[in-house]
């Protein structure tokens, strides 16, 4: 299973990611447990709504993982798994833009799925998950 150097960037950007979304969904969960303790009622709530939030974010992070994982066995799921991944990424990214942090931070936050993104559709990417799709197996090629 010798794939291009184009696809192995991409399953490596899409590990980079999946890493740094678990470590912002552990950020977020670790706030939120800091809050439990914090206050009477609505420091507690605030704090599991931050916690679900991060639950939220790991499951992005998973999903990039699957898809690296899925790609590597030659799986017709990958390519759904970072499209899912993206597609959920991106609005991540524009709510908590819209919400107000710094653009810098929006602008750092999507720049690897939108390239995975137009990896997906563009004809090397259809190219390489096209065998995946049609139920090939991945050790025959």
């Amino acid at each position: 299973m010798i794939k291009s150097l184009n696809f192995r960037i991409i399953l490596l950007l899409a590990l980079v990611q999946g890493v740094a979304t678990l470590l912002r969904a552990f950020g977020w969960m670790q706030t939120g447990f800091d809050l439990f303790g914090q206050g009477l009622l609505l420091l507690p709530f605030i704090g599991a709504v931050a916690v679900m939030h991060g639950l939220f974010i790991a499951t992005v992070a998973l999903l990039y993982v699957l898809f690296v994982i899925g790609a590597l066995l030659g799986k017709g799921w990958a390519w759904w798994s970072c499209l899912t991944a993206v597609i959920v990424n991106l609005f991540l990214v524009l709510s908590a833009l819209v919400q107000g942090p710094a653009a810098a931070e929006a602008i750092a936050w999507s720049i690897i799925p939108v390239i995975l993104l137009f990896y997906l559709f563009s004809r090397a990417g259809r190219g390489a998950f096209k065998g995946f799709r049609a139920g090939v197996d991945a050790s025959s090629r």
